[in-house]
């Protein structure tokens, strides 16, 4: 008899791991994308995130403290130093319609707002704390209407920052919808904030008043190594464009491509090695942080 049960048990436990399992091995790439080039590793130390602004590519160095501004075939065009602009550990960054871009200061607690010469126009935030309207270590930022939205690495959680009221977006924890565990980026469409959640290693979307939408990667919140399409092992930066969200997905060293609601799309991990942010731009180019290796990547869409 308790051989039974046992075997009904294992059984069970069998069946379960392989419905867990079995789409994540079964997916099927509609998305593909080609090698194109990488550069940077001559002026870049510690490369962590990226945007694509008209003709440019602005790059942050976290181990400079600078912003290195590239052409979109690779060419240097611009460094702004840290005796310019005075960033504090810069991280991941946006652009704004305005013409401005957001940069989040990791050590200062802030965003400064950049102008088109990299200089400091104005900042947001710049308290420390766990206080609405304070921030501990900011990892991204986007504008989102009148506000700008923040993640919030030690608080866990992500913030709509205006000259009023701000807002709190999710709340600290692990597994369920809404929870954060150590968020790194944020990017936005007309509507929504996706966010790279990235120590429950998911993608979590939310709606401007904090109301959880969908969230998507591994069960419970695992961080599993390996090629299990649609799953994470630390998702670190995102980029949103055409209706895809495009993630870096850092200790499995690759980027994965999926839908805005969540629908695994495609993967590139050829020669990638900790891969921390992502930049989508006109014509199917993708430029990718390879930290590991000290670059960045060119990729180009596949037609099909």
């Amino acid at each position: 008899m308790t051989r039974t049960i046992a075997a009904g048990v294992g059984g069970a436990i069998l069946a379960a791991t392989a419905a867990v399992l079995a789409p994540a091995l079964l997916r099927r790439d509609t998305v593909r994308y080609d090698w194109v080039r990488a550069f940077g590793s001559e002026v870049l130390e510690e490369p962590i995130g990226i945007t694509h602004r008209h003709d440019r590519l602005y790059v942050t160095d976290a181990a400079r403290n600078a912003i290195v501004v590239f052409d979109t075939s690779g060419a240097r065009r611009a460094v702004w130093p840290e005796s310019a602009v005075g960033l504090r550990r810069p991280m991941h960054l946006a652009p704004g319609a305005d013409g401005r871009l957001y940069v989040a200061e990791y050590l200062a607690d802030r965003i400064a707002v950049l102008d088109t010469a990299g200089r400091r126009l104005r900042i947001v935030g710049g308290s420390t704390g766990s206080a609405p309207g304070e921030l501990d270590a900011p990892g991204g930022a986007a504008p989102f209407g009148d506000a700008v939205a923040v993640v919030d690495f030690y608080n866990h959680r992500a913030q709509l920052l205006n000259d009023t009221h701000p807002r709190i977006i999710g709340r600290p924890g692990r597994f369920r919808g809404g929870r954060l565990h150590y968020p790194t980026d944020v990017a936005a469409d007309d509507s929504l904030l996706y966010i790279a959640d990235a120590y429950n290693h998911r993608v979590q979307v939310f709606r401007p008043d904090g109301s959880s939408v969908r969230r998507w990667g591994g069960p419970f919140g695992l961080g599993l190594p390996g090629p299990l399409r649609g799953w994470f092992r630390v998702a670190t930066g995102l980029a949103v464009r055409e209706g895809q969200v495009i993630v870096a997905d850092f200790y499995n060293h690759r980027v994965q491509v999926f839908s805005d609601r969540g629908r695994y799309l495609g993967q590139f991990a050829d020669s990638l090695r900790l891969p921390t942010d992502v930049a989508a731009a006109p014509g199917g180019a993708l430029y990718v942080v390879d930290f590991g290796n000290t670059r960045v990547v060119q990729l180009r869409r596949r037609e099909r």
